[in-house]
């Protein structure tokens, strides 16, 4: 279950506090509002019919730890609290989460948690943000549910957890069964991870009758992951119980549903990546990691939101997921590791998740390095060119060639204000292309990392290591001596350099010509450097040449939407929303007449909200750098606009361009709009060789009420 802001976190099996053992406090760091969350788009399914499991294939050697039967006649609150708010679940999600009787009670031995149709104030923050005021209403929605949690009263590290329910069904809703760390060890969501035991969409409608286990870790967000698979039981999950299982132990996780064991991921397949310092740099924690600390439950009914899409006319409320007991088992084998109680089927799905692979790209290598491209199918080289510059002869001494300890070193004795540097080499001659680099990375996922011996150094020495795009747009970030005369490994993140103060200036990602400064700015110091590169994770994470902007005769554009669907490239997440303040916002495919299919956007009565279009994989687009943002556009219902639009773009928010106006043409009619990328992109920061978002369209903040559009033709294209 997501939780996502767009522009917009000893006893057995090692059981915490169970039933009035654990704490009362809710002290920990408030994380809701940074992001949970279930797209099931790189899920694979499973149907009931694969498996060889039968039913009772668990382990004898599990005992039970924990429980609740709901035999009363109320939610017992020594195991479960309420979350009051109505904050969309950091999905977009439509409802209001109460604790009143109507949306959650104990009755005939189950509990239920019931969705209503209904019009409900409450809190705009999840209970755990400091900001939260359980007297807040300030946020209104047309509906209501419950979610449910162990937090700080039942928190379990390893085991079994089994649920027996009943699902609701209907276009619009998500019922969750999931688990969030207690305490955030590794990070804001997913650094530090979340389990999703039985996730279903839409179920009885699009979303059928699967059921859905799915893992979130990795990288922050936006960057985060997911990976997991799916299942189709043999019977109705809206008309029969269910018993949905995770077997947890240390380094894997395994799926059932009724006992049936269709899925297992494995350490392998996760990590958790954060930054260690100059020292470590970046770090893809221990093998177990994030999924070796203090887990809680969760249960809700969540209506709407970015997965399932809003309730529609064939949606009949209230609508319940019953569930008749909560269990939760050690594994008495090794309690401390959850190891040798596991039910394995051969047939499961072995889920391939997404490892935390480092890139490197060599600058420095025993000399200055090559770096080479393909240019619209032309192989072309870059190779480095070492220099320097002293304010005062005398302040500088180099060797880029020094032979030590079997190296070829670059030793450098900076005796006062100086520094050293890499630059581009000379591209004069080669065609689309023009002297430097642009970087398509995360700033946050990425820095330089060089080995550095120092020879001596006075006390007052200070070094930056500095990115350059030409004075004064430069960027740089002060580094701590390592001890002298040992190699020492130095890194720096991209996202702790500081622009330059006098004259204001900052390093253009898309234009470095100059991909590592050395400079002394106090004192002196010896050193020598070997092993230089540019060090990144995360998608689209490489090292390009600059290009002119132009392209050969011939080179197509690249489509957004055209002729009725997305291009491949914006297919995942595809046409997506952020919006606040109660806001709706709606997107199908119609017919418009000779055009055939389009994008018909349509925005609710309040609130603000922004629709785009979003990939998972950025695109280089700094061929387009000189061209147009294009696209059509008709006002089917101008609703409360007179001002019009915005359009925008996005380099992996919130690396994004400037906002720019598309005036209002109220009358029903297709027009042309045609934005210059330069436009776009000028002194906005914009990334242009890592573009996730080509296209961000919606109404002027405060006239977007019941407002209605359709959209055809997106592309970027190439200047005439």
């Amino acid at each position: 279950m997501k939780t996502v802001n767009y522009p917009v976190i000893g006893l057995g099996m090692a059981l915490l506090a169970i039933a009035g053992c654990g704490s009362d406090s809710d002290d920990t760091p408030d994380n809701s509002s940074s992001s949970v969350s279930s797209s099931s788009s790189s899920s694979s399914s499973v149907s009931s019919d694969s498996s060889s499991s039968t039913a009772s294939g668990v382990s004898e050697d599990w005992t039970l730890v924990w429980s609740d039967e709901f035999d009363g006649d109320s939610i017992n609150t020594d195991n479960w609290s309420h979350e009051v708010n109505c904050a969309g679940g950091g999905n977009n999600e439509l409802q209001c989460y109460t604790a009143r009787e109507e949306n959650s009670y104990v009755a005939d031995g189950h509990l239920h948690i019931v969705a209503r149709q209904e019009t409900h104030s409450g809190p705009a923050v999840f209970d755990d943000d400091p900001a939260y005021d359980p007297d807040d209403t300030s946020v209104t929605r047309d509906y209501t549910s419950a979610r449910l949690r162990t937090k700080n009263k039942a928190d379990w590290k390893y085991g079994r957890i089994e649920i027996n329910a009943k699902t609701p069904q209907g276009q619009g809703l998500w019922p969750a069964i999931w688990m969030l760390p207690t305490e955030w060890v590794y990070g804001d969501w997913p650094l530090s991870g979340e389990i999703d035991i039985f996730e279903a969409v839409n179920t009885n409608a699009s979303g059928e009758n699967d059921v859905h286990g799915t893992l979130h870790y990795g990288r922050p967000w936006p960057n985060n992951l997911n990976s997991g698979a799916s299942f189709t039981p043999a019977e109705p999950i809206w008309e029969n119980f269910h018993t949905y299982a995770i077997e947890w132990e240390e380094g894997e996780i395994r799926w059932y549903v009724d006992d049936v064991h269709f899925a297992t991921q494995t350490a392998d397949d996760w990590f958790t990546l954060s930054w260690q310092g100059q020292d470590e740099g970046f770090e893809t924690g221990n093998p177990a990691s994030p999924f070796d600390e203090m887990f809680h439950l969760i249960m809700n009914v969540a209506v709407g939101g970015n997965w399932p899409g809003a309730p529609d006319d064939t949606t009949t409320f209230p609508q319940e997921m019953v569930v008749d007991y909560v269990r939760v088992y050690q594994c008495d084998v090794d309690p401390d590791t959850g190891k040798g109680c596991a039910w394995i089927d051969e047939n499961a799905e072995d889920v391939e998740g997404t490892g935390g692979t480092e890139k490197e790209f060599a600058l420095y290598e025993n000399g200055p390095a090559t770096l080479n491209f393909s240019v619209f199918d032309t192989e072309v080289s870059n190779t480095l060119v070492p220099g320097q510059w002293q304010e005062t002869a005398g302040n500088l001494v180099v060797d880029t060639a020094l032979q030590v300890d079997d190296q070829t070193v670059w030793d450098v004795q900076f005796n006062g204000l100086s520094n050293v540097f890499l630059l581009s080499g000379d591209m004069t001659s080669v065609d689309y292309v023009e002297d430097g680099f642009s970087f398509s990375l995360n700033e946050e996922l990425s820095g330089i990392t060089f080995d550095m011996r120092v020879i001596d150094a006075s006390e007052d020495a200070t070094l930056s290591v500095k990115l350059d795009s030409v004075w004064p747009n430069v960027s740089s970030r002060d580094i701590e001596l390592p001890p002298a005369g040992e190699w020492q490994s130095v890194s720096v993140r991209f996202s702790d350099f500081v622009g330059n103060a006098d004259p204001a200036g900052q390093v253009n990602y898309s234009d470095i010509n100059a991909p590592f400064v050395l400079e002394l700015s106090s004192g002196t110091a010896h050193v020598q450097l070997n092993n230089i590169r540019v060090t990144c994770f995360g998608p689209s994470c490489s090292v390009n040449p600059k290009l002119d902007g132009t392209a050969p005769e011939g080179t197509e554009a690249v489509d957004v939407f055209v002729d009725g669907s997305l291009d491949a490239l914006w297919t995942d997440p595809g046409v997506d929303f952020y919006v606040e303040g109660g806001q709706s916002i709606t997107s199908t495919t119609v017919s418009d007449g000779d055009r055939g299919d389009v994008l018909e956007i349509a925005f609710g009565a309040s609130g603000f909200g922004t629709m785009y279009i979003q990939s998972t994989d950025p695109q280089d687009l700094s061929a387009y750098a000189g061209g147009n943002l294009v696209f059509d556009l008709k006002v089917v219902d101008a609703g409360n606009n007179t001002d019009g639009f915005l359009v925008k773009a996005d380099c992996i928010y919130p690396c994004t361009s400037n906002e720019l106006s598309v005036p209002l043409q109220n009358d029903g009619e297709w027009h042309t709009v045609s934005v210059s990328i330069a436009d776009l992109t000028s002194g906005s920061g914009f990334i242009i060789s890592r573009v996730n978002t080509p296209f961000s369209l919606w109404p002027v903040s405060g006239q977007q009420s019941n407002v209605v559009f359709r959209l055809d033709s997106i592309r970027w294209e190439l200047a005439e």
